[in-house]
């Protein structure tokens, strides 16, 4: 898989919630906001930047071979977020993503503890690694989604209809009834108590009263 497709399939996953998505490539810009020259830090050959929604993120490959190659990578990726960074509204920073798509494993490498390695940094960043499988690229897309800001739970949850909206309800009144009140004096307590909410020195005599009428 390549960039190019994880950067597809995230469009489409955010217009499906009615988001604006667009391709920035200030994002991947070499120089700074407002600079002329061209920043001397390392930076990744191949990134695309995206604003979806209000989040702002890299797209960019990652090869699990090793832990110096990996590393390497991320070092060049921070150095290009810092650089985006320059290009962002204020708010959408602390929203900034580098989403990566696998392209390439060792077959001796340790790649779940390669993805566990970037995906615990959040230096700079929070960064998500997508790993398609060639048998079920559907499916691992979905997996991956699922662990972004892009998910959507609810749309696999059954709806249920007619539920309770407060089951808190004459939940005071139980508790008083609980600690020795008779039901008419609670019930009375509680309708004082939001007849009085903003007038708590006034609602005293009147607890007080209740109580002795009801005796």
């Amino acid at each position: 898989m390549t960039p190019e497709i994880l950067r597809d399939k995230l469009i489409a996953a955010a217009k499906a919630m009615e988001w604006s998505a667009t391709i920035e490539p200030d994002f991947v810009s070499p120089m700074f906001r407002g600079r002329q020259d061209a920043s001397g830090a390392s930076l990744p050959s191949i990134t695309i930047g995206l604003r979806l929604g209000s989040y702002p993120v890299l797209v960019a490959p990652v090869a699990l071979n090793s832990g110096d190659e990996i590393k390497a990578s991320l070092k060049a990726l921070h150095n290009q977020m810092v650089i985006a960074r320059s290009y962002m509204r204020a708010e959408e920073v602390i929203n900034a993503h580098i989403m990566l798509c696998v392209t390439e494993t060792s077959p001796t490498a340790d790649w779940r503890g390669l993805i566990d390695l970037v995906e615990r940094d959040e230096t700079v960043c929070r960064k998500v690694i997508w790993m398609p499988d060639a048998d079920a690229v559907g499916a691992s897309f979905a997996r991956f989604l699922a662990r972004t800001f892009l998910a959507q739970p609810w749309r696999s949850s059954n709806a249920v209809l007619n539920a309770p909206l407060d089951h808190n309800q004459g939940l005071a009144e139980r508790i008083l009834i609980k600690h020795g009140l008779s039901e008419p004096s609670a019930d009375r307590w509680v309708k004082l108590a939001d007849i009085y909410k903003n007038d708590p020195d006034g609602l005293i005599p009147q607890l007080v009263a209740a109580l002795e009428q009801a005796e």
